[in-house]
């Protein structure tokens, strides 16, 4: 039987992601309370922080933050 590691990062990112995607689908069917909107504004701020934080916590040689500066 083969084994293979799974990267918690790659998991994290894939949910982040999956937050993301859902979300743009919930905007474009259909109109959503006040609640609602608070919800996926908060869904889509966390899924950013674990984008960031992962890009923080990158492990390449590359910085990332002059990215935004050119």
């Amino acid at each position: 039987m083969e084994e293979f590691e799974i990267d918690p990062q790659d998991l994290l990112l894939e949910n982040a992601l999956r937050v993301v995607f859902k979300a743009a689908e919930m905007l474009d069917a259909e109109a959503l309370t006040p609640s609602q909107l608070k919800d996926l504004s908060g869904a889509l701020r966390d899924a950013t922080e674990i984008v960031l934080s992962i890009e923080t916590a990158c492990g390449c040689d590359h910085d990332h933050g002059d990215e935004e500066a050119e």
